[in-house]
């Protein structure tokens, strides 16, 4: 197996798939890093990334999408004028703030996740043949749990 062609598919793929996104924030009028913010907030919402159950605090998304909590206030504060957030006091500690969605933040996230990903990749996908889906799928799998490993022996 080449493990360099494999990186260079799996880097060339991701750059398509973040033109496309990028492409679709821009016709919502939102800059990239606002549609990531807004992605990493969904996928917090919908269990992607690990959270406590509750709204996550600017500091916990800073973290999780490697920016300085004070250069993500910004985004949060143009995201909060268009409408599509809202900061919540924390109701055990008033020091922080939560994220969330307001329902036309989550209505246009669903949009643009249906028209970048959900659309773009299906379709992809129905030109590919049962075993092919079945191969690469299993190869997915077995790709998460040997990086979940590795996270694991670094991180645990």
């Amino acid at each position: 197996m080449d493990v360099t062609e494999t990186w260079k598919y799996w880097k060339q793929i991701n750059r398509i798939i973040h033109f496309k996104y990028h492409e679709t924030s821009q016709k919502y009028g939102l800059t990239l890093e606002q549609f990531h913010l807004l992605i990493e907030l969904d996928e917090i919402e919908s269990g992607l990334v690990p959270n406590n159950g509750l709204p996550p605090a600017i500091g916990q998304i800073a973290a999780d999408i490697g920016n300085a909590p004070h250069t993500l206030s910004g985004r949060i504060k143009r995201l909060e004028k268009k409408g599509l957030i809202k900061k919540v006091r924390d109701e055990n500690d008033l020091r922080i703030n939560r994220v969330v969605f307001t329902d036309e933040g989550r209505d246009l996230i669903k949009t643009i996740k249906n028209e970048a990903s959900d659309v773009f990749i299906q379709n992809a996908f129905k030109k590919m043949d049962e075993e092919t889906l079945n191969n690469f799928l299993g190869a997915l799998k077995e790709l998460k749990k040997n990086l979940s490993v590795e996270e694991e022996l670094t991180h645990g």
